[in-house]
């Protein structure tokens, strides 16, 4: 299994950390696969200069990033582009768009051009109901008084 992790370099009571990805049986300043940048959390404030390119290769590829190196890609942006959540500190990252083949593209512009078109004058007749203006006044009792009224005189 590959990690990405931070690897101790400096003086004695001054640490500043490389990060890296190394595999997980190494010991922590042992043999690496590829340095992806720098931390140095004695600096005011604390510099954070990561390869957000190799770091997301590496996460797709599969490599675990330890607590203290997801919250450095947090900040560097790497793992926000990574998960598509906001980063800290930051807007969202942008929504890429996936490339569609050019024969869908075309299909897809033709059936909205067909749904974009307007109904015509007899499709817009033929949907709706037709009201007289006679049923639109008359209330439902006044229906049912003349049809009783109608039934008396015959």
């Amino acid at each position: 299994m590959v990690k990405i992790r931070l690897m101790r370099v400096g003086k004695k009571k001054q640490p500043s950390y490389r990060v890296v990805v190394a595999d997980a049986r190494s010991p922590r300043d042992g043999r690496i696969i590829e340095a992806l940048g720098h931390y140095q959390p004695r600096q005011e404030p604390s510099i954070v200069d990561i390869d957000n390119e190799r770091a997301l290769y590496w996460l797709r590829q599969g490599a675990q990033p330890s607590d203290q190196v997801r919250q450095i890609l947090r900040i560097s942006g790497a793992w926000s582009e990574f998960t598509g959540e906001a980063p800290l500190g930051g807007p969202p990252p942008p929504k890429v768009k996936k490339p569609t083949p050019a024969a869908s593209v075309t299909e897809a512009t033709e059936a909205e051009d067909e749904t974009a078109e307007e109904p015509t004058v007899e499709e817009e007749t033929a949907e709706a109901p037709v009201v007289t203006p006679a049923e639109e006044e008359a209330p439902p009792d006044a229906e049912e008084k003349s049809a009783s009224q109608g039934e008396e005189k015959s």
